[in-house]
């Protein structure tokens, strides 16, 4: 459970993340994956739905944070 390019140990968690997805092994330091924020979208009473936004998206956010605070 070593990043690929550095070698040190990662969190279970990640490591078994990455494989569920098949992506690379990496650690947090050497990813190059831009940033994402995740909310809650409760569209529906009992099952919300998970919506990635990237962190860079600010107008986006900022609609999303209002209508979570809405939601609850």
């Amino acid at each position: 459970m070593n990043c690929i390019y550095c070698q040190n140990p990662m969190d279970f968690e990640r490591y078994e993340f990455l494989m569920e997805t098949g992506r690379k092994i990496i650690c947090k330091g050497c990813s190059v994956e831009n940033r994402a924020v995740g909310y809650n979208d409760f569209a529906h009473k009992t099952a919300p739905q998970l919506v990635m936004v990237p962190a860079n998206a600010k107008e986006t956010i900022r609609i999303l944070d209002r209508a979570n605070r809405r939601a609850r």
